[in-house]
């Protein structure tokens, strides 16, 4: 439940987000001002939110706002992990409101509540149809509630993909039964993308290594692929070697389409301006199948469809404007003509700061460097510079432009920054991507 957006209200500051919690629904300037206010609070943990964050929940009212606000409330007292907030929450359990239910088992897993009455509360909502049956089985899970294990046992069998998905990896963790774990794999395959994307996240809470192989080629967004990348590797139990997790990180970073394996196909091939609207796709399946068949395509006809949409849509498009970005460093025989106007757009995007856009820049600096090869210096003194706060994945994207040096001259132009990485970088993989760079010289 973390996100880029946490701090979207800058100008408002804690007392004020606390003052209008105190104001009554009828004198609000808008019925969202509750659940902003308790958004913004994230930003600052201590006794005096936590205490207003309490008094909202003892707030008693059959208004809209309210009911919205306090779901939100129990999320943020749990992000901000106010241990004290447990008894409280662990009585919305019996809220006639499944959604808040949903938020009160998430938060108590955050939460690590221990309390065996509270337990069984759960487990007994497990079996109930109506309520969210995946997040209770994934907080029984994380709360390793050996106890839920005979109730998950039977929701193995769900008719619904991501309960079943979700009982299947609460077994592997609570007793070690992998009878079902080929079942996650084609689960990661399904026709529905939600299916899909919960699926990761059951690969994760499985820790199943064993099936990294099918989460790479799995027709997902880049970035739940790389989530599962991330807690694989941080897992305690440290089953994803050094070498196969920067070797995963690097092809989700690539994302070459020709290594996803689409549910979808064309019976006829498509005009190419079809092909690039597939890339708006909802569904990245379908956004990956276009991306197979694009880089087939003549570079004129490409570019000449790519110009139709740009201002109108794609240049404002978070997904489509990702997959640009792969597609310019995929395609050869662009003209010089075509060649300005990418350099311009691979430019911004590479310095773009917007946060839905977060997976364009490293996708667009890795395209510029294969365009246009040796100049891309002063991006990568920005990755490279200690002193930056880019995303690690963008960092990330720096190391392998110096790792794809056969000379070797940019590892020795770096080697200060690499060394720094590897003896004081707070994220395990630029560490371990820097440290491999220096092993190979």
């Amino acid at each position: 439940m973390t996100g880029l957006f946490d701090n979207i209200h800058a100008g408002l500051d804690q007392q004020g987000a606390i003052d209008i919690l105190s104001k009554e629904v009828g004198i609000l300037e808008s019925e969202s001002d509750y659940y902003m206010a308790i958004s913004h609070l994230i930003n600052f943990p201590g006794p005096k939110t936590s205490q207003a964050l309490l008094a909202f929940l003892d707030k008693c009212s059959a208004d809209v706002p309210v009911g919205l606000a306090q779901r939100k409330a129990v999320e943020v007292l749990a992000r901000l992990g106010v241990a004290e907030a447990t008894s409280k929450i662990a009585s919305f359990l019996s809220s006639s409101d499944v959604y808040m239910v949903e938020n009160a088992a998430w938060a108590l897993s955050h939460l690590n509540c221990q309390d065996p009455e509270v337990h069984q509360h759960m487990i007994d909502l497990v079996d109930d149809a109506s309520q969210n049956q995946r997040v209770l089985i994934q907080s029984l899970s994380k709360l390793s509630v050996k106890a839920a294990i005979s109730t998950i046992s039977v929701h193995t069998a769900h008719e619904k993909t991501s309960v079943r998905g979700a009982a299947i990896a609460a077994m592997i963790h609570l007793s070690g039964d992998q009878s079902h774990l080929a079942d996650l794999s084609d689960h990661l395959y399904g026709a529905n993308q939600m299916d899909r994307q919960s699926a990761v996240q059951d690969v994760i809470d499985a820790n199943a290594v064993e099936l990294l192989s099918d989460l790479m080629q799995a027709p997902i967004s880049p970035a739940f692929r790389m989530r599962a990348v991330r807690f694989l590797l941080n897992n305690p139990s440290n089953k994803l070697s050094n070498n196969d997790a920067l070797s995963a990180v690097d092809q989700i970073l690539f994302d070459d389409p020709r290594l996803i394996t689409v549910l979808h196909h064309y019976g006829d091939p498509l005009p190419t301006e079809l092909l690039i609207d597939g890339l708006f796709h909802p569904d990245f399946s379908r956004c990956y199948l276009a991306m197979q068949a694009l880089v087939k395509r003549d570079a004129q006809e490409i570019w000449s469809a790519i110009e139709n949409c740009w201002q109108d849509k794609a240049h404002n498009d978070y997904g489509a404007h990702y997959f640009l970005m792969r597609l310019f460093g995929l395609v050869e025989g662009w003209t010089d003509e075509a060649l300005l106007d990418i350099r311009k757009i691979l430019s911004d995007a590479i310095t773009d700061k917007r946060p839905q856009f977060r997976k364009s820049p490293p996708a667009a600096l890795l395209s510029f460097a294969k365009l246009f090869t040796g100049q891309y210096d002063c991006f990568l003194d920005n990755c490279m510079s200690l002193e930056n706060n880019l995303s690690w994945d963008m960092r990330y994207a720096g190391l392998l432009l110096i790792q794809s040096d056969q000379t070797e001259h940019l590892q020795l132009r770096y080697q200060l920054q690499l060394q720094q990485l590897v003896e004081s970088d707070g994220d395990s993989l630029l560490q371990l991507k820097a440290q491999s760079i220096l092993d190979r010289g």
